[in-house]
């Protein structure tokens, strides 16, 4: 009686804890350049890394901007689709989730003119320039103005 009891409670609890499982967040402190024809910060902050991704600048020790990636792209909190990000802030005819890619540092428009490196990889497309290393990504777009770069902090 005893050991079919506890296996009753043994099985409720693994269902239980299955669900309760957290993934530790990565936060790395970072310094960044967003630039664009409509949105232009540079900031120190943190880059958060989970199920979703959070780009968030201070100035002093309060919070100047945040970019907050999950289901939609929300900007100080304000969300949209992302393909409504890219019409507002980057090039309409970029792929929807090309922002995310970057600042995951993950290749960008399938894989495209991918060039391994020393460190990591390069890809140049047309005007882009798109560079991910262990501790820099920097993503350029010379005809649409666009400069993205976020350089990690701790040594």
């Amino acid at each position: 009686m005893f050991l079919q009891n506890y296996s009753k409670l043994l099985v409720i609890l693994l269902l239980f804890s299955g669900c309760a499982i957290k993934h530790p967040t990565i936060s790395q402190p970072i310094a960044f350049v967003f630039k664009t024809p409509t949105l232009k910060i540079a900031a120190t902050g943190f880059l958060y890394k989970n199920s979703y991704i959070k780009l968030q600048g201070y100035s002093g020790a309060h919070p100047i901007f945040t970019l907050l990636l999950t289901k939609r792209v929300c900007i100080n909190g304000k969300c949209m689709s992302y393909e409504h990000f890219n019409k507002l802030i980057l090039v309409p005819n970029y792929p929807p989730k090309i922002i995310r890619h970057i600042l995951e540092g993950r290749a960008i428009f399938n894989g495209q003119n991918l060039q391994k490196t020393k460190k990591g990889f390069m890809q140049k497309i047309d005007a882009i320039i798109y560079r991910v290393e262990p501790r820099e990504i920097y993503f350029k777009d010379r005809a649409d103005k666009i400069l993205i770069k976020i350089k990690e902090l701790n040594g």
